[in-house]
């Protein structure tokens, strides 16, 4: 076990060695370099999981050549795209994409939940800072918007009938 004394309240938090090295080995996201690794790294757990990993290859079925830098340019373009003289990289439209999906297989908020979780533990894995956690709010936000979106359209087609 490895510790280190909280800032804030003079407390000592203690982490197993794996978590005290991943601490002291993470850095910012500062590179599209860093972006392609954490969505490698992010694909290759989210494909193999059982809860969300079958919409991408059974539903979906993405090709990951092509997927994969379209993904990494929508991420560029939120972590960098403020940046001067940066043009926009990703021009599709998610929501879009996903209420298509949704057409297919019933996306519930459990696999957003999930698709989270598992983007959030591959951002943080190697990587701590500013832009980290924009990408994990942001990732958040789309997670909530596109499923909120989803389950919105499903009640315009619900049909209640009350009782007279």
């Amino acid at each position: 076990m490895m510790f280190e004394q909280s800032a804030n309240n003079h407390k000592y938090e203690f982490l197993d060695r794996r978590e005290y090295n991943n601490k002291m080995n993470t850095h910012d996201v500062e590179s599209r370099a860093d972006l392609e690794q954490i969505i490698k790294n992010f694909y290759t757990v989210m494909l193999d999981d059982p809860i969300v990993g079958f919409i991408f290859t059974d539903v979906a079925k993405i090709d990951l050549a092509s997927h994969l830098p379209l993904i990494v340019n929508f991420w560029s373009d939120i972590v960098f795209g403020s940046q001067a003289g940066s043009e926009k990289l990703y021009s599709g439209n998610t929501l879009r994409a996903h209420l298509e999906l949704s057409q297919k297989l019933a996306l519930k908020p459990g696999h957003f939940t999930r698709w989270l979780y598992l983007f959030t533990h591959a951002v943080q894995e190697n990587h701590a800072g500013k832009n980290a956690s924009l990408m994990i709010a942001r990732a958040e936000l789309v997670a909530k918007s596109i499923s909120a979106a989803i389950n919105d359209s499903k009640k315009s087609e619900m049909n209640l009938v009350l009782p007279s």
